[in-house]
């Protein structure tokens, strides 16, 4: 029962979430007939929220892209586990710069299969990308395509609980999205584990987020450094405008000025050819003066 289940699950949560109720329900009555069982575990099947429907169609219609982020997650949680600060910095840059663009993938893809969403929903879609990322059982739950609901990381804890429809123990969880049943010796020990793995993930997320504290004030001191180198290659720029403009100005004063001492020269050399003829006019009139005088005769 189990593969059919799946089969039908995958069938109804590739539908928009306003199709799903009564395709179930169809699905579910067409059931009643040959298999009982069968149709009441398809009329339990939950209608997926918004963004999940939309993680869902990712995964479907954007596998590339998701297989590159959730490997990029198991990358990021291998340097968590062995706490390499150099790279978690790295990787967590890298991380935000994926889940932004294929959140923003998922607006266009809805709007392409003529369901457009919200801002709210494609947060939400972020947050599932990013716990996906965070915790591998989260990752394997995106990969069914059967999410009911969106998912969020705690820390590096993920809670499955009811978000994936029809998905198996041999999956590794129960149909409700729960850990699969134990025994009581596997239970001790598997909690033992849990709570030494707490410890080590607090203090991995603690190391994590001053490595991401520091990855930010180094991105903003980063970012204020261009926004200042900015404003003094734009004040190069200016101050290169203003020198070429008065050495433009430079020039051309010169070249007036050449022509003023030019002319200068020139007025000076008339001016002395003036004087001369003035000076050489006076001695002429002075000397006629004398002869004259000297012809005039005396007077009783």
């Amino acid at each position: 029962m189990a593969d059919a289940l799946a089969d039908i699950a995958n069938e109804l949560y590739e539908l928009p979430p306003d199709e799903f109720t009564a395709a179930r329900n169809a699905r579910t009555k067409e059931l009643r007939g040959s298999d009982r069982a069968l149709a009441d575990v398809v009329g339990e099947l939950r209608r997926p929220s918004a963004a999940a429907w939309l993680v869902n169609q990712l995964t479907r219609r954007r596998a590339d892209e998701l297989a590159q982020l959730l490997d990029l997650g198991g990358q990021l949680r291998e340097a968590q586990a062995e706490v390499d600060a150099s790279a978690l910095v790295a990787l967590a840059k890298e991380r935000r710069k994926v889940v932004r663009a294929l959140a923003n993938d998922a607006g266009t893809l809805a709007e392409e299969l003529g369901h457009p969403v919200r801002g709210p929903v494609l947060d939400d879609v972020a947050a599932t990308l990013q716990a996906a990322m965070t915790d591998a059982a989260a990752s394997d739950a995106v990969l069914t395509g059967r999410l009911t609901r969106s998912l969020e990381a705690i820390g590096t804890e993920v809670d499955l609980t009811d978000a994936v429809a029809a998905w198996s123990a041999a999956e590794g969880t129960t149909r409700s999205g729960g850990p699969a049943p134990r025994d009581e010796v596997g239970e001790r020990r598997a909690k033992k584990q849990r709570q030494a793995d707490e410890v080590e993930a607090e203090k991995r997320a603690a190391e994590l987020a001053k490595a991401e504290k520091s990855a930010q004030a180094a991105e903003g001191a980063a970012d204020e450094a261009s926004a200042r180198l900015g404003d003094a290659r734009a004040e190069v720029e200016q101050a290169t405008s203003t020198r070429d403009e008065l050495r433009e100005a430079l020039r051309e004063l010169e070249a007036r000025l050449a022509d003023a001492e030019h002319a200068l020269a020139e007025a000076e050399g008339e001016a002395h050819e003036r004087e001369d003829e003035r000076d050489a006019a006076v001695r002429a009139a002075e000397a006629a003066r004398t002869v004259a005088d000297g012809l005039r005769s005396p007077r009783d």
